[in-house]
């Protein structure tokens, strides 16, 4: 029992910082903690601003699941680590042959889990609006928003879970599921919004966990996010 008990005490230490940041992210989106005027456009400082202060975030996540699991859950936060063994999931379709790996699965996925976020953000954001392409800075920083927003989403509903979960041998469906449910809810004031853009971040969440837990890096959560983001800040930032 005592052994249950303290591996489940770090999991629900994490689990309770992810839900405290939630509601963070949705009032740092608003009033972030630095008020940058760093451009001549109101969308870009706000945005700068809310990165930056979500990446200070981030970091003190980081330190916190530190604290929880040693250096061991930090070796999840490897980019080079790209490959490994798929665990199969019938239900969604994912039954790997014997020779397919993640760098199969990871740069599939990649592609599918894009084409269903750009079709999702054109109806409910780019649909019957007229749109503008500012090609500098607006080009640059979609970039540069969309790799700090990736890393920072990453760091505090994926790798919060996974390095945790990780470290104390518990089952990877934990680490998956509070990702998928945590990511899910908090996207329903996102964009992609509602219902639908619940179940898209939902699974997204889960996969990407999956991702993580599966070839014990980075690298494929990161990408996968951040092309997600690209189209998601070209869309708000052309409107």
């Amino acid at each position: 029992m005592n052994k249950k008990r303290s591996t489940l005490i770090p999991i629900l230490l994490i689990t309770i910082v992810v839900i405290a940041c939630a509601p963070l992210l949705l009032w740092f989106r608003s009033s972030p903690l630095l008020t940058l005027k760093v451009f001549d456009s109101d969308v870009y400082n706000l945005e700068v601003s809310y990165q930056i202060t979500v990446l200070l975030l981030a970091v003190i996540v980081i330190g916190i699941v530190y604290g929880l699991a040693g250096k061991g859950g930090l070796r999840y936060l490897n980019l080079k680590k790209r490959d490994g063994k798929i665990r199969p999931e019938p239900w969604i379709g994912i039954k790997p042959k014997e020779t397919e790996t993640w760098k199969h699965l990871g740069l599939n996925f990649a592609v599918i889990i894009t084409l269903v976020t750009a079709i999702v953000i054109y109806f409910q954001v780019v649909h019957g609006e007229s749109m503008r392409l500012e090609l500098y800075p607006g080009v640059i920083l979609i970039l540069v928003f969309a790799l700090m927003n990736a890393f920072s989403e990453e760091i505090i509903f994926r790798f919060s879970f996974v390095a945790v979960v990780g470290k104390y041998g518990l089952s990877p469906f934990v680490a998956q599921g509070l990702a998928a449910a945590i990511f899910g809810a908090v996207h329903y004031f996102g964009h992609p919004g509602g219902i639908a853009g619940v179940i898209m971040a939902a699974f997204i969440g889960w996969f990407l966990a999956k991702s993580m837990l599966e070839t014990k890096g980075f690298f494929w959560a990161l990408t996968i996010h951040f092309l997600q983001d690209v189209l998601i800040f070209s869309a708000l930032f052309m409107k």
